[in-house]
């Protein structure tokens, strides 16, 4: 997964969780929280990667059992993503 920064600063890491709402994303290159990102991923239910706009809303330091990083709130998913994501969490 791609993660790039308002100042045009790009970022690879992986996620652990998504959802239609967001994603908690592993890195321990945090992003200060109100950042405003763009965040590309690929899902098997869609050839295309989704590419959206979110928002850091928290950080985690991380613990011996996770990783850190970072929780982000997407703004406004296209409906082909919606769809994707949907068949997706169905699988």
């Amino acid at each position: 997964m791609e993660i790039v920064v308002g100042d045009g600063k790009r970022h690879v890491a992986h996620t652990r969780n998504v959802s239609l709402g967001g994603m908690f994303v592993e890195t321990a290159d945090a992003i200060p929280i109100g950042s405003t990102i763009n965040v590309r991923f690929k899902v098997p239910t869609q050839p295309e990667p989704v590419d959206v706009t979110g928002e850091v809303r928290w950080i985690e330091r991380g613990t011996p059992d996770h990783q850190p990083g970072m929780g982000i709130r997407f703004h406004g998913l296209r409906a082909r993503d919606v769809w994707a994501l949907n068949r997706f969490f169905g699988s």
